[in-house]
């Protein structure tokens, strides 16, 4: 939970200030045309910016609750649910629609990686914890 959280948060730095996604499949220019105003490219970088908020936000909710592993198994899948529809299933979309077929090659990868990594945490027997008054006498 702790990896995919901070990759999360990665990705909303990256969304939200970086603009990498629009540097790498967003239309030629359009970063410089949002700077001088243009109504539709700036809708185009905000639309990417509330984007990277929501995946900051998840991303904190999976760093806050890897401490309690136990309570967040909706969180997680939750987590298989979004990498499922506004992951793969988008990219496949987005290649079926013209865009560059290598950016979103690789992100289906990073997706199935993290349902995969989800799937196992849900299955993983967690330890059980005894407390002081369980513990057997010596």
């Amino acid at each position: 939970m702790r990896i995919v959280g901070g990759f999360y948060l990665l990705q909303f730095v990256m969304n939200a200030f970086v603009r990498a996604p629009i540097r790498a499949v967003g239309p030629e220019g359009v970063l410089a045309q949002a700077a001088l105003g243009d109504a539709t490219a700036r809708f185009l970088v905000d639309t990417w910016i509330t984007f990277g908020l929501e995946i900051g936000a998840i991303g904190a909710a999976l760093l806050v609750f890897s401490r309690r592993p136990a309570e967040a198994k909706a969180l997680v899948w939750t987590i298989i649910g979004i990498e499922l529809t506004r992951g793969i299933t988008n990219d496949i979309y987005m290649i079926a629609s013209g865009y560059d077929t290598t950016v979103f090659a690789v992100w289906i990868v990073i997706h199935t990686a993290i349902i995969a990594t989800a799937l196992f945490a849900l299955r993983r027997p967690r330890p059980v914890q005894r407390t002081a008054s369980a513990a057997r006498p010596l």
